[in-house]
């Protein structure tokens, strides 16, 4: 019966099964209806029977009574004859038949027996038969009628069954192709609504359970994204046991920390017992069994092994895990390294260990600690420095004999120690130049905390001392105390003096040199302008002074340009600026001129130097000069033009016959000649068009034994009028300055040089000088760079020297171009170092590998103690800071001998070598190099 039942659809199983009891009900309905029918009429046909009976009885009383057989007869015949009776039999008070008629009766006909009583006493009885034909007539009827009535019954309920099942079925399988979909992950399934019957309740329930489970699977999302978020991305392992053991998931740290992928634990591991190291996997195990009895545990020690055979140390921690029921679903666990851990739990075994050895060692250090001690406070009795140390409460805890000597404080009377800081200073017998001002500085040091600034303190004995306060603090970095330094700079603020003496002197005549007549130029011209005056500029310079040079060699010249400044000091007033520019040049700047007094003063100079009386090694000398007249601002208007052409002025005495001094005038024939010769910016273009430059080399030797160090190139300018004769760079270098064009000149020098280096990989290091305008060309460490890295030197074979004028007027470019060079590898070199205003001052800021210090020192240093004293100075601040020393212009053995006592490391001069363009160590090695 399965086999056809339960393929039919919902709308055939409703309808059969609702056809089905109908057709039961109907059955059973017919049935009950014949039997209740036949029951009924059997009653009625039985009461008929009776009631006819006892007619016939009371209608045979009489001739039973008298018998009358045929009355009898005639009755019962009647009887039978006029009713349904199929016999009719009459029966004496014996039992015997007295007349019978019709057919015997079946099984099934109604029959009765009814005595025949008259006046209470029998006579006999009657017996009546009625057949039942009748009776299965009428129930056959009565069947098909109702056979008929429930056939269509059961039509009509079948057509209505259909009907109605269609529109049911057809919303059941609305709900079941929703249910189909949202198990298909359909969860934005909704049905629309279907009535207010049963169907429509349970299609509102659907809709609504459809909502809860679409949110509920939404926020399972949720909850397993937040879930993986925090669990696949912690730092450590993370996994979750079943309470059988087995893997449910992991997290992909284990690839990061084992090198297994989460694939491979979750398939053919027996995770994570088959990643424990073998000696700990058996205490492991035992420890697994225990958790996953549902036991929580942390700190769980052992060593985990990774994919390539390695190993570490990690703890273990876990947790039970149970659901909403409280049912026991396994439990987390989390692995994380303590390799660092272990590493320092060694470290710390391993430092007991020593710590314990070291006890041994204590007292021994105790020991050398204590001598320590005493010398360092030997160290700091023997210092220049004085040194004070002062507590956070303004007590002095320590001081040295050199601070109690510096302050003049007698040290035979109590002790200082543990006094106040402000009362052992006034115990000083030396007299403060401004009391006032030390007060307050020491009360600000007292209540600071910080590095303070180095203040001076000046005595009124003339002594410079310098204080510096740093702050003490313990280990903890709390403040415990001042540590004051004090220093005696006396000699060195003299010495510095000195020094800025120099910067602005010449220091051959002591009169000012170029840099500071520029100022006073400068100055003038300022005045002049406010004051509506005039201001004249002379230049002059000894007539065949290179002769006289060159024949009684530099001492003769040195001496003569010593005379005439004795000689021409003495004529100018105290207002006039007298002035050497270099060499055999000098300059008088005479501020407000009245009148003639610059011409006036111009034919006292030109006599004077020719009356000069000058004789040297026996031979008298005759000397003339010629002087040059500029006014301002009638012949210039700037500081340039003018000393321009007051040098023009210059020349045009020289053209007139030397011997003599003339006015500027621009109308003259010999001014225009003049102008011809002091185009220098054509003349420099030309030079570098025509390739007219050229460079001469000059050794720099080791003072120490005398071998070559490395090369300085100079330039030279062929003269394009006079190709035999070289110009030199003090003719052209401050004009190309001037014009800019000094910037493709040292460009050309390095392009030189770097091709020189490239082309001869044996010869030396070069120097090469850089002007002062080029400090500010930025692009010029990257043209350095490339020229470099085209010919693939070595950038330390290029040395860069700086001069020491140019760097400190402008610090900062100095700083960028020194730091470029450095980090490129070239050398730097800080030039004529010395004659700079504040010297040392600005060496700490720039950071250069040698610095060279100027002729002026060098020259006649055996016989100059004042230059002596600068020059170890100098030597002595620069080895200090880590530089190499060079010394320039030695020229005889005594001051090589003094320079190398000195502790310089570098010399160069005409001692040693002069510039010339085929250096010996170039030609040789380029010999060598062609020979090999």
């Amino acid at each position: 019966m399965k086999a056809w039942w339960n393929p039919l659809s919902l709308r055939y199983k409703l309808t059969l099964a609702a056809l089905a009891v109908e057709g039961v009900m109907l059955a059973f309905l017919i049935w009950n209806g014949v039997d209740v029918s036949r029951d009924a009429m059997r009653k009625q046909a039985e009461q008929r029977l009776h009631e006819i009976a006892i007619t016939l009885a009371v209608a045979l009383q009489a001739p039973l009574s008298q018998q009358d057989d045929a009355s009898i007869r005639d009755i019962a015949d009647s009887l039978k004859r006029d009713s349904d009776l199929k016999m009719v039999t009459v029966r004496d008070n014996n039992g015997h038949i007295v007349h019978q008629t019709g057919e015997a009766g079946a099984g099934s006909d109604f029959s009765t027996r009814v005595p025949v009583v008259l006046a209470g006493q029998r006579y006999g009885e009657i017996s009546l038969v009625l057949p039942d034909d009748f009776l299965q007539e009428t129930q056959t009827r009565y069947l098909r009628h109702s056979l008929t009535i429930a056939l269509v019954a059961v039509l009509l309920t079948a057509i209505l069954l259909a009907l109605s099942a269609t529109g049911v079925v057809r919303r059941f399988e609305a709900l079941t192709r929703a249910s189909t979909r949202m198990a298909q992950g359909d969860l934005d399934v909704r049905i629309e609504h279907a009535g207010e019957d049963e169907i429509g309740q349970l299609v509102e329930t659907f809709n609504l359970m459809a909502e809860s489970v679409r949110f509920n699977v939404q926020r399972a999302r949720e909850n397993e994204a937040r879930f993986h978020a925090i669990a696949d991305y912690t730092h450590d392992l993370e996994f979750w046991l079943s309470p059988e053991g087995r893997l449910l998931w992991v997290n992909p740290s284990v690839e990061r920390m084992l090198g297994y992928s989460v694939g491979t634990c979750m398939g053919k591991m027996d995770f994570p017992i088959d990643v424990i190291h073998p000696e700990d996997r058996t205490a492991a195990e035992f420890q697994l069994r225990q958790a996953l009895r549902g036991t929580s545990g942390q700190g769980y020690a052992l060593r985990i092994c990774r994919k390539d055979g390695g190993h570490f140390w990690a703890a273990a921690n876990w947790q039970p895990i149970h659901d909403y029921n409280g049912v026991y679903q396994g439990i987390r666990a989390s692995i994380h390294s303590i390799d660092d851990l272990k590493a320092t739990e060694a470290s710390l075994r391993e430092a007991v260990n020593e710590l314990r050895a070291a006890e041994s060692l204590q007292r021994k250090y105790l020991e050398e600690t204590e001598q320590e001690r005493a010398r360092l406070i030997s160290l700091l009795s023997a210092m220049n420095l004085g040194i004070l140390f002062v507590a956070a409460d303004g007590r002095v805890i320590y001081h040295n004999p050199a601070f109690t000597r510096m302050w003049m404080i007698d040290e035979e009377g109590e002790s200082l120690i543990g006094q106040q800081a402000r009362d052992v200073l006034a115990k000083s017998a030396s007299t403060l130049a401004r009391p006032d001002h030390f007060s307050r500085h020491l009360l600000s040091v007292l209540e600071t905390r910080e590095l303070s600034d180095s203040y001076e303190i000046q005595m009124t004995d003339g002594r410079v001392i310098t204080e510096l306060d740093y702050p003490v603090r313990d280990r903890e970095g709390r403040f415990i105390g001042h540590l004051w330094i004090y220093e005696d700079v006396t000699r060195e603020r003299q010495t510095a003096e000195q020094l800025v003496y120099l910067a602005e002197r010449d220091p051959l005549t002591g009169l000012y040199n170029r840099h500071r007549f520029q100022q006073e130029l400068t100055r003038t011209m300022l005045e002049s302008d406010r004051h509506q005056m005039r201001a004249a500029v002379m230049f002059f310079d000894l007539d065949e002074f290179k002769t006289i040079n060159d024949t009684y060699g530099h001492r003769a010249g040195d001496a003569l340009l010593i005379r005439v400044a004795g000689e021409i000091g003495a004529l100018v007033r105290r207002n006039e600026v007298l002035a050497r520019l270099g060499g055999d040049e000098f300059a008088i700047l005479l501020p407000g001129v009245h009148n003639n007094e610059a011409e006036t003063l111009a034919e006292r100079v030109v006599r004077a130097i020719a009356q000069i009386p000058f004789r040297f090694e026996g031979q008298n000398l005759r000397l003339t000069t010629s002087l040059g007249i500029a006014y301002y601002p009638m012949h210039a208007t700037d500081a340039d033009e003018l000393v321009a052409r007051a040098d023009i002025a210059m020349y045009q005495a020289k053209t007139a016959g030397k011997n003599t001094w003339r006015v500027y005038r621009a109308d003259d024939e010999a001014d225009s000649e003049m102008r011809s010769r002091l185009t220098w910016g054509e003349r420099i273009s030309n030079a570098l068009d025509k390739d007219l430059f050229q460079l001469h080399f000059q050794g720099v030797y080791r003072a120490e034994d005398g071998t070559l160090a490395h090369l300085e190139a100079l330039i030279r300018m062929i003269d394009e009028r006079e190709p035999g004769h070289l110009i030199m760079p003090g003719h052209f270098i401050p004009l190309a300055e001037k014009s800019g064009r000094i910037l493709d000149i040292d460009r050309w020098v390095i392009r030189q040089v770097v091709r020189m280096l490239a082309s001869n990989p044996d010869i030396p290091p070069i120097a090469v000088n850089l002007s002062g305008r080029s400090l500010s060309e930025p692009d010029l460490p990257q043209f350095i760079s490339e020229e470099l890295r085209v010919s693939r030197i070595v950038p330390s074979r290029l040395i860069v020297e700086i001069t020491e004028t140019a760097a400190v007027s402008d610090l900062h470019d100095a700083q960028r171009m020194i730091e470029a060079l450095g980090q490129l590898g070239c050398g730097v070199s800080l030039d004529d170092f010395g004659v700079g205003f504040a010297s040392f001052a600005y060496l700490k800021h720039l950071n250069v590998d040698t610095i060279k210090i100027d002729g002026i020192f060098i020259r006649d240093l055996p016989s100059d103690p004042d230059n002596q004293v600068f020059v170890q100075a100098m030597v002595s601040v620069a080895l200090g800071l880590g530089k190499s020393v060079i010394a320039e212009y030695v020229e005889d053995g005594k001051t090589l001998a003094l320079l190398r006592n000195y502790g310089v490391d570098l010399v160069q001069g005409y001692f040693l070598d002069r510039p010339v363009a085929l250096h010996p160590a170039i030609v040789s090695r380029q010999q060598a190099a062609s020979s090999s």
